[in-house]
């Protein structure tokens, strides 16, 4: 019983923690400490032990000898691998959505699409969830879950990432006009056009991404 009443405030602590880190309000390197995610969302140090530890295997968390916990920092390299994991897996997905989507799947793909807005919403909590729903309805379509294991992993690792890029000016018209280019392949069932659409899609928030990066090396040095 006490572990069915902890699991679901350990999920909320990992959810919350991990929201924290995605906005910015950690920022990479910054140090996280148990007592006050303790006092801020009301939950015990064993509760936050163990959200701290699943945002390690996460790897958006690790913990530094001396120090404990930190906000994990991506290093460029260690970016470009990861958007190029995530545009190969996105593109698979997207081809076999083209081959395997029935009806029924591709009306959950549109109307997953069309929840996301063409101009960015004031919660980037919202866009993300948006867009994951986007992504959801992808992997349903594609019939294999297990891509969508494996996508949720790299999409985590890159979640500050994400919020650079989908914050980027133009970005949120540019990303629905991609997107809905992918629903569109996979619905004519052209998955050759599905693949290189997706993958095109992903290179280009990479790119955004990378470009940060590389900007803020530049200011830290």
């Amino acid at each position: 019983m006490l572990e069915r009443r902890a699991a679901p405030l350990r999920e909320r602590a990992v959810e919350e923690l991990r929201a924290s880190i995605v906005r910015g309000e950690l920022p990479p390197g910054s140090r996280i400490t148990e007592k006050s995610v303790e006092q801020r969302l009301g939950v015990s140090r064993t509760v936050v032990r163990e959200a701290l530890r699943q945002l390690e295997s996460e790897r958006l968390v690790r913990i530094q000898p001396g120090i404990g916990p930190v906000v994990s920092e991506l290093s460029a390299d260690e970016a470009r691998q990861l958007y190029e994991v995530r545009a190969a897996l996105e593109a698979a997905a997207a081809r076999l959505a083209a081959g395997y989507a029935d009806e029924e799947h591709i009306r959950g793909l549109r109307a997953a699409f069309e929840r996301i807005p063409d101009e960015a919403p004031s919660s980037l909590d919202e866009l993300l969830a948006l867009k994951n729903g986007f992504y959801t309805a992808l992997i349903a379509a594609s019939r294999n879950p297990i891509i969508g294991e494996q996508l949720a992993n790299v999409q985590a690792r890159i979640s500050q990432l994400r919020a650079v890029t989908l914050s980027a000016p133009g970005r949120q018209h540019a990303m629905r006009t991609e997107l809905g280019a992918v629903v569109e392949a996979i619905a004519r069932h052209d998955a050759d056009a599905a693949f290189e659409l997706s993958m095109a899609h992903v290179m280009t928030a990479s790119a955004i991404a990378l470009e940060h990066l590389d900007a803020s090396a530049e200011d830290a040095a």
